[in-house]
């Protein structure tokens, strides 16, 4: 089963025609406070479903209070799907949990948050996708588009929800959305039918193994983020990163007019790379742009093609070159993507806590030359760690390692010690189980003078923390701390 599709435009008053609206999952991180928020507006009688007990979600419920909204902590109750109008899921839950289908059978409309935001924008949609660096490229973008319209709106994936606002955005001004795997399983159906206007310009960063622990597989996966890039018409633009061979066979795939972006120039129309110091953007054959990488903030080359891809996607929106100069040029990067936080007795305390992924955490392993003692670890998403492993051996003066997936990483690193080179000498290991203290000082002992301590956990950070922005703000205070 799969959450159905708007069979007619939504509005307002349709929306205002739902009686009796089931929102599942109200969550830790807002997701489904939005949601909550818009149909009470709309006086509907509202009911809030959540597996969890109601003590862990006092955040979240504190944000609806004064709202005749009734509440239902600790499990669901099949009647508040099947009795209901209208049943709006939290994107974490996957659209064929057993209680949506028991929604859909009995008629009522499955619908998820951002879907009807979605529905509802008449805005030109920048949409950003991928398995790493899609909320520096989408942040990227909104400062490029900002320059050149101030109204333009930013949410998403990345947080602020976009329901309460989307009504009163002027409709010519751009829409940026950071969009996950899990959002896009939600909105899929509706934008391949058209019940959702496909985005204008469709940004995929790149691709690699992430969330199995929700997909069932990585096709699966994979098809979630291609649903995007599907979904345009002839007229809209696809950038897609070719240096990711996936995607590279996407460009040769999908509806829109691919824009390529890549650290070289691989010889197309419609292109952009990295060239002699420069972003180049190069559209039919011209080049638009040449922006110089020394405006880039953010560190690490990676952040060279999230910058490429921005700047694509910028211009490709608006048209305008000098709004996506200047706008890379303000942008500072974001809290807890390579954020150096700390400086103590000669070491850089470096907080990546973003880094949710294998891959993210071997792109940052990689974007240093300095001696660097790796904090990794976490909520396990069944992501495979056989890459990070030999990047740690390669990279890595140590490792230090927290929560339940410590010993897949352990294991990883230990099965790659014949890439270890003769010149680093033997690689630090310290397990330090959930002891995130203990982690920190653990790594910042081994980090020689001049190094970094790198917090990029390559896992989710729930088994120990609320969320990532907990966990990278955890590891500020201690390490300001050891300066004391």
């Amino acid at each position: 089963m799969k959450t159905m599709p708007v069979k007619e435009p939504l509005t307002r008053e349709r929306l205002r025609s739902y009686g009796r609206v089931t929102v599942m999952g109200l969550g830790v991180f807002g997701g489904g406070i939005g949601a909550a928020r818009y149909f009470s507006d709309l006086g509907a009688k509202v009911v809030v479903t959540d597996i969890a007990p109601a003590e862990k979600l006092g955040a979240s419920v504190a944000a609806l209070k004064g709202r005749d909204i009734r509440f239902r902590f600790g499990g669901h109750d099949v009647g508040d799907f099947t009795d209901a109008d209208l049943v709006v899921a939290n994107q974490a839950v996957r659209p064929d949990h057993p209680l949506l289908a028991a929604a859909a059978e009995k008629g009522v409309p499955v619908l998820a948050e951002t879907g009807i935001a979605l529905a509802l924008s008449r805005s030109p949609l920048v949409a950003v996708t991928g398995s790493a660096g899609k909320s520096t490229t989408a942040s990227l973008i909104a400062a490029m588009l900002l320059r050149h319209d101030p109204n333009t709106m930013f949410g998403g994936n990345i947080g602020g929800d976009l329901i309460t606002r989307i009504e009163e955005h002027p409709p010519a001004s751009p829409l940026v959305a950071e969009l996950s795997s899990f959002q896009l399983s939600h909105i899929g159906p509706a934008l391949l039918a058209g019940d959702i206007e496909p985005p204008r310009v469709a940004v995929v960063t790149n691709l690699s193994s992430n969330h199995l622990d929700w997909h069932r597989d990585l096709g699966e996966y994979y098809e979630s983020k291609k649903t995007l890039a599907l979904a345009q018409g002839g007229d809209a633009w696809t950038i897609l990163n070719v240096d990711d061979p996936v995607l590279a066979a996407w460009a040769d795939e999908v509806p829109g007019r691919v824009l390529r972006c890549s650290f070289r120039d691989a010889g197309h129309p419609d292109a952009c790379f990295a060239d002699d110091g420069r972003i180049v953007l190069r559209l039919g054959g011209d080049p638009v742009v040449r922006v110089p990488l020394e405006l880039l903030r953010p560190r690490g080359r990676h952040n060279v093609m999230n910058a490429a891809q921005a700047v694509a996607a910028a211009v490709a929106a608006s048209g305008n070159a000098k709004a996506a100069a200047d706008g890379l040029a303000s942008f500072k990067g974001l809290p807890h993507r390579m954020e150096s936080v700390a400086s103590v007795a000669g070491r850089t305390f470096v907080d990546d806590s973003k880094c949710t992924t294998p891959e993210a955490a071997r792109l940052a392993l990689m974007a240093m030359d300095e001696a660097k003692v790796l904090i990794a670890g976490g909520y396990d998403k069944q992501a495979p760690f056989e890459a990070l492993g030999r990047t740690v051996q390669e990279r890595a003066h140590g490792l230090v390692l927290v929560g339940a997936a410590a010993e897949r990483i352990l294991d990883a690193v230990r099965g790659a010690e014949r890439f270890r080179p003769p010149e680093m000498g033997r690689l630090e290991l310290v397990v330090a189980g959930d002891d995130f203290g203990r982690a920190v000082r653990e790594a910042f002992n081994l980090c020689p003078v001049g190094g970094v301590v790198l917090l990029s956990p390559a896992c989710a950070s729930w088994d120990m923390f609320l969320n990532y922005e907990e966990r990278g703000d955890k590891f500020r205070a201690l390490a300001v701390g050891l300066g004391r």
